[in-house]
């Protein structure tokens, strides 16, 4: 795949994934070897990536996502009741299949980070970023990889609404951070993705200060 087309046509993916199909350990295997070549702070690499292939711990923390989606919406499923144009309905109807899909799909990945820089009093944005900057860069690498070679994944956190049960559940120690969850599976076939429309660039991009002009 071009480069340029990678880069722009990698969407989540959530109703593309053939929860049928058997997913290639190897083939995973290898996107997360090309995760992990991102950047991230002084080079610590203090990964842990959890892939969660076991049917019994996949419908837990499926059961564990839907609750926490739930809790957000008011405890029950709405994508159905909303008009078919209302703008958003398209996404939501999309999350709410993966929120009654998850424990069928063939892999979740959990990727993990354990801090390691000392705090200091006001530092949470500079942790923060340095925590997440440390994850998601290695996160979208692996996503990139999967999409070359026929697979998908969408970014989820909503577990991390009960990250203690996750914890214990998968036996994290509590000196990790959890950056997401992934559920990984092959896209169905004849799937392809396009670029996506996007705010033109000069609405969103300013040189020097905020109101200055765009590039």
């Amino acid at each position: 795949m071009d480069i340029d087309r990678l880069l722009t046509s990698t969407r989540s993916a959530r109703r593309s994934l053939d929860l049928d199909a058997p997913v290639d350990h190897g083939v995973v295997k290898d996107c997360l070897r090309i995760g992990m070549q991102a950047a991230n702070g002084s080079n610590q690499q203090s990964w842990r990536w959890l892939v969660v292939a076991d049917e019994d711990l996949r419908r837990r923390l499926a059961e564990l996502y839907r609750d926490a989606y739930l809790q957000r919406v008011g405890g029950q499923l709405i994508a159905d009741l909303l008009p078919d144009d209302m703008p958003g309905r398209k996404i939501m109807s999309s999350t709410e299949w993966l929120v009654q899909n998850m424990a069928r799909v063939p892999l979740l990945v959990i990727p993990c980070y354990e801090p390691y820089l000392p705090r200091v009093d006001g530092d949470e944005s500079f942790y923060q970023a340095t925590l997440y900057g440390s994850i998601f860069p290695a996160v979208w690498n692996f996503a990139l990889a999967l999409h070359s070679r026929g697979y998908g994944t969408c970014v989820t956190t909503l577990h991390l609404t009960h990250e203690k049960a996750v914890r214990d559940l998968l036996r994290i120690p509590d000196s990790y951070v959890q950056g997401c969850l992934l559920p990984v599976g092959r896209l169905r076939p004849g799937v392809t993705f396009r670029p996506a429309e996007r705010r033109p660039i000069t609405e969103v991009v300013a040189v020097d200060t905020w109101e200055g002009p765009s590039l």
